[in-house]
C-alpha cells in the first residue's frame, strides 16, 4: 500500500510474495495463537499478521540454499560468494 501511494510501483496487484526460509517465523506470522517462544512479545508488535490478513503480503517458504537474501545475512565461503557475483 505504501509503495502504491508513492506511485513508485503503480502496477502492484494482489499479494506481494515474501520469501522466508525460517519455518518458525512463518508459523508465527500465519497463526494467531501464541507460541512457546513468543510469550514475551506483545501482540501489537505482530504487524505482519495484519498485513497478511489484509492480503498485501503472502509468505512463501523457500529453501535456505535458494534464498537470495542469505548473502546479506551471514558470512559466505568463497564458493558460495562466487555463485552470487
Amino acid at each position: 500500500q505504501f509503495l502504491t501511494e508513492l506511485g513508485v510501483v503503480p502496477s502492484i496487484e494482489g499479494a506481494v510474495p515474501l520469501l522466508c526460509d525460517n519455518t518458525g517465523a512463518i508459523a508465527q506470522a500465519k497463526e494467531p495463537r501464541s507460541h512457546q517462544k513468543s510469550k514475551h512479545v506483545l501482540r501489537r508488535y505482530h504487524l505482519i499478521r495484519e498485513i497478511i490478513e489484509r492480503g498485501d503480503v503472502e509468505i512463501q517458504k523457500v529453501d535456505g540454499k535458494e534464498n537470495t537474501a542469505d548473502p546479506f545475512t551471514k558470512a559466505l565461503g568463497a564458493k558460495e560468494f562466487d555463485k552470487h557475483k
